[in-house]
């Protein structure tokens, strides 16, 4: 049976980070790819999926092939998702600078301090942290570093995202990197639903997968009835 959803994971996390919800999913390494435009173009030869589904910088990414008209899926789902990740009700410039250049000079430590970023404010902290990893390469900096810096560069088009397809964004409610203000900015839009977990960081998937699972199914549902 041919995939029907297309994954894309997030910022040094592994291509099929999100296999326990969604293991029969395709996954897209972006990664491999030097900036988001390239990426973007490889896309082009990916088989058009109804859904797609995008955790953090994924989801990210998810957005900018809709917009160029790349991906047209039929519904998608964001998981932890910045409107925009640093400036006003995200990250600040000079904690993402301090970030940045720490991760620069010392990737493996600062993938630890990532981890834990990652879990913190869960309630479910020490599963999410056994659970957790990184991709193989995330201690080469070279790779990363432009996915980084597109992270941190990205300005939504709000126009464009009027025109989304039915969408879910998950968010958790305790995220220590991407705030859940940064979700609310979603709410305002026409075609989005937002469903916030209590007691959840930045990894939702982790937190419950069962629960990720059977929330993307239910509204995926109700969009087909309701079509």
């Amino acid at each position: 049976m041919s995939a029907t959803t297309l994954t894309l994971s997030g910022w040094t996390q592994p291509a099929d980070a999100l296999a326990a919800i969604l293991p029969d999913a395709a996954v897209f390494q972006y990664s491999a790819f030097a900036s988001p435009k390239a990426a973007i173009e490889a896309l082009r030869d990916v088989p058009a999926m109804p859904h797609v589904v995008g955790w953090s910088l994924g989801g990210q990414l998810a957005l900018r092939a809709i917009a160029e008209g790349v991906l047209r899926p039929r519904h998608l789902t964001l998981i932890a998702t910045p409107w925009q990740f640093v400036g006003p009700g995200g990250m600040g410039k000079e904690t993402f600078t301090l970030f940045r250049e720490s991760y620069q000079r010392d990737p493996a430590r600062s993938m630890e301090r990532f981890a834990g970023l990652v879990a913190k404010n869960d309630t479910r902290q020490r599963e999410i942290l056994r659970d957790f990893r990184h991709h193989p390469s995330a201690d080469d900096a070279a790779r990363w570093l432009p996915w980084l810096d597109a992270l941190a560069e990205y300005h939504p088009d709000a126009a464009f995202l009027e025109q989304l397809p039915p969408t879910l964004a998950i968010h958790g409610e305790a995220d220590a990197i991407v705030p859940v203000a940064q979700a609310e900015q979603f709410c305002a839009l026409p075609n989005v639903t937002i469903s916030r977990w209590e007691g959840t960081g930045h990894a939702p998937h982790l937190h419950d997968p069962a629960r990720l699972a059977r929330e993307i199914a239910e509204h995926r549902r109700a969009q087909k009835a309701a079509a």
